[in-house]
Order: C-alpha cells, then sequence, then structure tokens
C-alpha cells in the first residue's frame, strides 16, 4: 500500500506507529480515539496491513503483492480478526469477545502478528469489557488489540488504562477543505458539508456525495414536526430504519445555526436552512435550543451502545415536537397528541 493512501491529517499518528515498530516498541492494545469520520478504521487496516505483511516496504507499508496482502485484500486473513456489533446500532456481545480472545490465543497463522480491530469499541456491552479485560492483562506475544472509539470515556477505566491511547484530532478546517476540493467537492459546498460532519473530513465527503434532497427533505420534516404536521413517533420510525448518525450530526449543526441566528443574528449560509427555520428561529428560546443540543450530543455518544435506537429517537423527536409555543404560552397540539 502506496503512504499517498493515508490522509494527510492521519501522517502524524502514522509516524508515531511506525517509529513504535521499529524500535520494537509497539504496545499490545491500543486505543484509538476521535470522532467519527476522521480516519480511525482506515488507519487501523493500514497498521494491521503492515504488520501481517511478509516484506513490508522501507517506509513501513504493506508491500500490497505477497500471499498475506492477497488474503488481506479478500478479506480472508485469518491472522486479522473484526470485532464488531452483529446488528447495525447493537451491543458487542460476550461470546463474540471470547470468540475473538480464542483466537488471537492461538499460533499465527502467517508466522507474524495476530490483530484484532474492536470497533466501535464502546458498543461492548459489561460482560464483553469484563471478558476483553483478561486478554489485555495477559496479552499472548505478537498479538494487538486495536479498540477504535468516538467515545472513548464510555469505556470502563480499567480498559482504558491497559490500553496505549491515540488522539485522532480534527484536522484544520482550511486543510479539510482543501482534500474536499481535491475529492471533487465545490469549495462552498465542501465548507456546509464540513459544518454539518462536526468538521470530520470522511463524514463531510459522504454528505456532499448525498442527494440535495435527502438534506431538504430532512429539514422539511424537522419543520413539519414542529409546525404539528408530522407524528414524531413515525419520523422515528423511519430515521432508525437507516443509519441514524447522518440524521443526527445534521440536526446539530442546524441547531447551532438557530443559536448563532437568535444569539448573534447571523443567519445561517444556507437558504434552505433559513426558510425552512425561520419560524423555529422566531418562536424557540435558546435555553431550551441548547437542551435539545446536548440531548442529541448524547444521543449520538450512545450508538452501539446497545440502547433501542427508536426509541432513543422517539424521545428526541418529541422533545422537539413539545418546544412549540402559541405566543400566549400555551402548548399547542403535536400531530392530534396534547404536547
Amino acid at each position: 500500500m502506496a503512504e499517498t493512501a493515508l490522509h494527510e491529517w492521519l501522517q502524524p499518528q502514522w509516524q508515531q506507529l511506525l517509529r513504535a515498530i521499529r524500535q520494537g516498541r509497539l504496545p499490545h492494545a491500543l486505543l484509538f480515539a476521535g470522532p467519527e469520520g476522521i480516519g480511525k478504521r482506515r488507519l487501523a487496516d493500514e497498521l494491521a496491513a503492515a504488520l501481517l505483511c511478509e516484506t513490508p516496504d522501507g517506509r513501513g507499508h504493506a508491500c500490497g503483492h505477497c500471499t498475506a496482502c492477497g488474503w488481506l485484500k479478500a478479506g480472508s486473513h485469518p491472522d486479522l480478526l473484526d470485532l464488531q456489533p452483529e446488528e447495525s446500532g447493537k451491543a458487542i456481545k460476550v461470546d463474540q469477545v471470547r470468540q475473538v480472545c480464542t483466537e488471537l490465543a492461538m499460533t499465527s497463522h502467517g508466522g507474524r502478528y495476530k490483530v484484532a480491530i474492536v470497533h466501535p469499541a464502546e458498543a461492548m456491552n459489561v460482560n464483553a469489557a469484563n471478558s476483553l479485560l483478561k486478554t489485555l492483562e495477559e496479552p499472548t506475544a505478537n498479538t494487538l488489540l486495536l479498540l477504535l472509539s468516538a467515545a472513548p470515556g464510555r469505556l470502563p477505566a480499567t480498559i482504558r488504562s491497559r490500553c496505549q491511547q491515540l488522539r485522532f484530532p480534527l484536522p484544520a478546517t482550511a486543510a479539510a477543505v482543501d482534500w474536499l476540493q481535491r475529492q471533487g467537492v465545490e469549495p462552498e459546498r465542501a465548507r456546509h458539508c464540513l459544518h454539518h460532519a462536526g468538521e470530520a473530513p470522511l463524514a463531510a465527503l459522504r454528505l456532499a456525495q448525498e442527494d440535495a434532497d435527502d438534506y431538504e427533505a430532512q429539514l422539511g420534516q424537522l419543520q413539519q414536526l414542529f409546525a404539528g404536521r408530522l407524528d414524531p413517533l413515525e419520523l422515528a420510525r423511519e430515521w432508525a430504519a437507516g443509519d441514524e448518525v447522518p440524521y443526527l450530526q445534521r440536526w446539530s449543526a442546524w441547531i447551532g445555526d438557530l443559536v448563532r441566528w437568535r444569539q448573534a443574528g447571523r443567519r445561517p449560509p444556507d437558504e434552505a436552512v433559513v426558510r425552512m427555520l425561520q419560524q423555529i428561529a422566531e418562536t424557540v428560546d435558546c435555553r431550551q435550543l441548547f437542551l435539545v443540543s446536548d440531548r442529541i450530543g448524547d444521543a449520538l455518544n450512545s450508538i452501539g451502545s446497545g440502547l433501542n435506537r427508536q426509541l432513543l429517537l422517539e424521545d428526541l423527536l418529541i422533545s422537539w415536537a413539545r418546544m412549540a409555543r402559541r405566543g400566549d404560552g400555551s402548548t399547542r397540539q403535536v400531530a392530534g397528541k396534547q404536547a
């Protein structure tokens, strides 16, 4: 794999790992901590490939041509273990962890490392985390556990203390915009998508590649929900049927737009936001917006924890619908129900 395959903002972490490998100081467990959409999994794959490759190149990257690299490309390398929830949004279970730990204790097929990638690590339930702890305390030689987390604070302290943590800060906005432009995204749309992806470049690229109609459709749903023309329970079911993370990220960004509009008079640059959120901006106070924003942040941090996704979305959307009040301060009807 060529060095240019790694995003430029990942180079400092890669160089740190490369030094550890060359000096024989690579720990048996690493915790990659950083927001979603920044490339933690990309770097984990690059590191695993380098450790499993039979003939890494002079820069430490996998050669891409040996038998081990062929297995990796086919997704069938027996020494690379992938541990993630069996269903999106669900927890990683104790039986899954036990199976991976058993395989890590076996002899390597390729005569090099055995690597297990756990993502998102915070999705492990209590029993699963406790099961992993034994392997962290008594690691087998030439094994590496890579834990990837956007919410490392939700991991048990006993897990965090036995891993060397590698942080992934967000790149500077200018650098992220430049990278997005090189991916074919127009500058204005690049800045817009970065804003709505929490400044994470890969998440922003996914947003940029989405249909603009989907973006405006969600914005319209929130506006209709606020106006009492949409049932929050039906909307929660729709969102839960797909990936709720983009919905929550965009929603959080729109609330940020509303707060800046209310507090500083800074109208959102996107006219669709201005048009659809005008009523909300004139009706809701910032305290309510901050409360909803905090709850959305908590919901994003809980993704993968095993909590019921639909119930989580229902709670958030009902709270949003209940914010709308008439001028006399009384609560209006929401989707035919008293809010």
